[in-house]
């Protein structure tokens, strides 16, 4: 009995890791001969078009697109290019997708932001090894032997890592988002789809006023221990904790997160 129940521990570890959806952003080229489906649970849709001028919306529905009519519908990724309208602000590439049903239609999306990306690769998608290290930005010092590498800018998260004197140290910052005020607060606590927590209740919680809203944006700033880079290069985040400022990481960010870690530490 035991060992069925770790058998199936492990096939719905495997199904689950399998069913990450990392967004390609500008690298679209990892889409083709991808199967995509509906992105589901959107309030709105918007981004399909019937022609390569992406001008023409399939299954208009007012401004946007007929959840309905794509939703089940599967398209393969045949080709990707730039978007030939210039007044469709934003959307800057362009997947081609072919569909028995549909035919040749196009895809238009921003690749600077994952939230609006409406299709999911069937059966997940991850980046390929070490595919992440390309989107890394180093910076040395001009006065010291000081290299600082950074992950792109993400509201959750952020990692540096400060290579001096031939050590190596890794930074990680986490933010959350509050609507009433508490200063000079302590704790963070990580959970991971596994069940592994990580808890670190003498971390400082930072707070400042959050830009548009009336809420406050809570951050903290750690050093990674060996132990803590091990278990955040190997397991995936789905959520944390700032004081009492709960977050459900987006999944995205949390692959990344993952695999940005283990670029710094190859």
């Amino acid at each position: 009995m035991k060992n069925i129940t770790t058998l199936l521990f492990l096939l719905i570890s495997i199904t689950t890791f399998s069913q990450e959806q990392f967004f390609v952003g500008e690298d679209s080229e990892l889409l083709i001969g991808k199967t995509l489906t509906l992105k589901e649970g959107k309030s709105f849709y918007s981004g399909f078009y019937k022609d390569s001028k992406i001008k023409k919306l399939l299954y208009k529905d007012g401004v946007g697109n007929n959840p309905d009519k794509l939703k089940g519908l599967e398209f393969t990724v045949t080709g990707t290019m730039e978007n030939p309208n210039k007044y469709n602000l934003g959307k800057d590439l362009v997947l081609v997708l072919e569909n028995e049903k549909t035919g040749k239609v196009y895809y238009a999306y921003d690749p600077k932001h994952a939230d609006l990306f409406l299709l999911d690769v069937v059966g997940g998608l991850t980046p390929p090894e070490g595919f992440l290290c390309k989107r890394l930005e180093s910076e040395k010092d001009k006065f010291s032997s000081k290299t600082t590498t950074r992950t792109p800018t993400q509201y959750e998260y952020s990692i540096s890592k400060i290579e001096e004197n031939g050590e190596n140290t890794i930074y990680l910052r986490l933010q959350s988002y509050g609507t009433t005020l508490n200063i000079n607060k302590k704790g963070l606590k990580i959970l991971f789809s596994d069940g592994t927590v990580i808890e670190k209740p003498d971390v400082d919680v930072k707070y400042k006023s959050a830009s548009g809203t009336k809420g406050w944006t809570y951050s903290c700033f750690i050093r990674l221990e060996e132990e803590d880079i091990k278990t955040l290069t190997t397991k995936t985040i789905t959520d944390y904790s700032l004081y009492i400022y709960e977050r459900e990481m987006k999944s995205a960010n949390a692959l990344e997160l993952r695999e940005y870690l283990k670029c710094m530490t190859e």
